[in-house]
C-alpha cells in the first residue's frame, strides 16, 4: 500500500473510535481497527497525538456537507430544503462534537495556543457558505441577508444538538424548521385569544 493510502486507511479506522471513546483510545486499539501491527502506526505518525490530530482534521472536511447541500432540489419548498439541509448538518454535527472533544485534550500542534485549529474554522466558513446559497434561493421571501439566515438556522442546529441537551429535550428538525421560519408563537392561538 502507498504511503498516502496507508495513512488515510489508519486515519479512516481511527475516526470510530475517536468518536466512541475520545482521546482515551489507545494506539493498540487503533492498530486494531486499522488492521495493522502497533508498530506501523509510528511508521507512519510521530506520534498518538499527531494521529488523532489527523483524523480529526480528515472528519471536518466540509466537501461532503457541501455536496449533500448542493444536492437538496432547488423546487422543493424552502420547508422540505431546510428540513434537509438541518438532517445534513446534524448528521455531520454528531459525529464532530465528539471528535472536536477529543482534540481539546491534546496538546496543540503547530505551537497554536487557544481557538480552533484553522481546519475547523475554514471547514465552518464553507459549511456557512453552503448554508447561505441554500438561503439565497429564496432571497426574496426573507426579512434579513441569506448570510444571518444560515447563522441563525445553523445555530438553532448546533444547540439542538449541542451535548448539554438531553435527547428527549432536542428539537426535532421539523421544529428547528418551523421555529426558525415562524417562531414559536401559535399565531392561530392569538386570533382567538
Amino acid at each position: 500500500m502507498a504511503p498516502d493510502e496507508r495513512r488515510r486507511a489508519i486515519v479512516e479506522a481511527v475516526v470510530p473510535l475517536l468518536i466512541e471513546l475520545g482521546a482515551s483510545v489507545t494506539t493498540r486499539q487503533m492498530a486494531e481497527a486499522a488492521g495493522i501491527a502497533e508498530g506501523t502506526i509510528f511508521n507512519v505518525f510521530p506520534d498518538k497525538h499527531a494521529l488523532i490530530h489527523e483524523a480529526v482534521r480528515f472528519s471536518m472536511d466540509p466537501a461532503p456537507v457541501e455536496r449533500g447541500l448542493a444536492e437538496i432540489h432547488p423546487d422543493a419548498s424552502i420547508e422540505v430544503q431546510l428540513a434537509e439541509a438541518a438532517r445534513i448538518v446534524l448528521e455531520r454535527m454528531e459525529g464532530a462534537i465528539a471528535l472536536l472533544s477529543a482534540l481539546r485534550t491534546m496538546p496543540s500542534l503547530g505551537g497554536r495556543t487557544s481557538g480552533p485549529p484553522p481546519f475547523v474554522l475554514e471547514a465552518n466558513a464553507a459549511i456557512n457558505k453552503a448554508l447561505t446559497a441554500l438561503f439565497e434561493r429564496h432571497r426574496g421571501r426573507l426579512r434579513i441577508e441569506p448570510g444571518r439566515a444560515a447563522a441563525a438556522f445553523r445555530g438553532l442546529i448546533i444547540a439542538s444538538g449541542h451535548p448539554i441537551m438531553s435527547r428527549t429535550e432536542r428539537p426535532t428538525v421539523d421544529e428547528i424548521v418551523g421555529v426558525l421560519l415562524s417562531g414559536i408563537l401559535d399565531r392561530e392561538s392569538e386570533s382567538v385569544g
